[in-house]
């Protein structure tokens, strides 16, 4: 994960961003969040307490500008977000600013997008936060709407958009990759009715092969990654890594392992979060985060 908050800065994002590159990592991600209000019901999904390590005066640089900074300093490693949740956004904003990382990038760009978890985040920008899981299923719609056509219009339930052009249109066209961060089953279904990855957050290699196994029996092949937090004191990565290569493959799948980037931790002195990358393939692709299905 790239810096982009706690302590982002321009040297902190370009070190792990450049050495990333440098080292033949796959991609680099950040996550998204525009305010965090002083307080706030303890639902947060990946701490007991249902409370975040992090507060109002966290810093958080915006996802979206971040990543557009790191592909003008990069040429070839891929960048993502995970996720930005789509209580701080709107659809239209939300393709616009995805289209124009993935023309900086020259088709660099992975897009992960969530319901959104901190309600509160998305009353304070004056932003609907009813049925978001609907309002979910019809932004990716939009959003391929606006990645492929000249002009569109829309008329759904909840997101209702005149004939519009959005341009300029992301060079992976309707093939950029979406991802649907989320736990539980509307996450699972949402991603495999609507033909995205599903991303997961801080789960265990056994809890991350039931997801696994719930998302592949509704859409054969889809494609799962998972957060993994690894210590930078202790050598853990190719450990958890390799738990959770074998957690995303396809049940009875014993196909070797592809650690191409696997040995190369010690150069991120400031990496704290590596998401391991389970597609599906049964080819165990690498990592998922600083490494993604590491390319020889």
């Amino acid at each position: 994960m790239l810096p982009s908050y706690i302590r982002p800065s321009r040297e902190t994002v370009l070190g792990v961003a450049r050495t990333a590159e440098r080292l033949g990592f796959d991609s680099v991600w950040t996550n998204s969040h525009t305010v965090v209000p002083a307080s706030f019901k303890p639902r947060y999904p990946y701490s007991e307490d249902g409370l975040p390590s992090w507060n109002a005066k966290t810093a958080w640089a915006d996802a979206m500008i971040t990543l557009g900074f790191v592909a003008a300093a990069t040429e070839r490693v891929r960048l993502g977000v995970a996720v930005v949740p789509l209580i701080i956004t709107d659809p239209i904003t939300l393709a616009k600013q995805a289209a124009t990382i993935d023309v900086l990038s020259n088709g660099r760009f992975e897009l992960g997008i969530g319901a959104g978890w901190l309600v509160e985040e998305g009353k304070a920008l004056g932003h609907p936060t009813d049925h978001r899981q609907a309002r979910l299923e019809e932004t990716i719609d939009v959003l391929r709407l606006a990645w492929t056509r000249p002009t569109f219009s829309y008329e759904g339930r909840f997101v209702k958009i005149p004939e519009v052009g959005v341009h300029p249109q992301p060079p992976q066209g309707e093939r950029l990759p979406l991802w649907i961060g989320g736990q539980g089953d509307e996450a699972v279904r949402i991603a495999a009715t609507h033909g995205a990855g599903l991303f997961i957050w801080l789960q265990t290699p056994a809890r991350v092969a039931e997801y696994g196994r719930s998302l592949r029996a509704l859409r054969p092949g889809a494609a799962l990654a998972a957060c993994v937090w690894t210590s930078q004191d202790e050598r853990l990565w190719d450990g958890q890594v390799q738990a959770m290569e074998k957690a995303g493959r396809p049940y009875g799948d014993r196909a070797p392992l592809r650690r191409t980037a696997g040995q190369r931790d010690r150069a991120l002195r400031r990496d704290v979060s590596l998401p391991g990358a389970l597609d599906g393939s049964g080819r165990g692709a690498s990592l998922r985060g600083l490494v993604t299905r590491a390319r020889p």
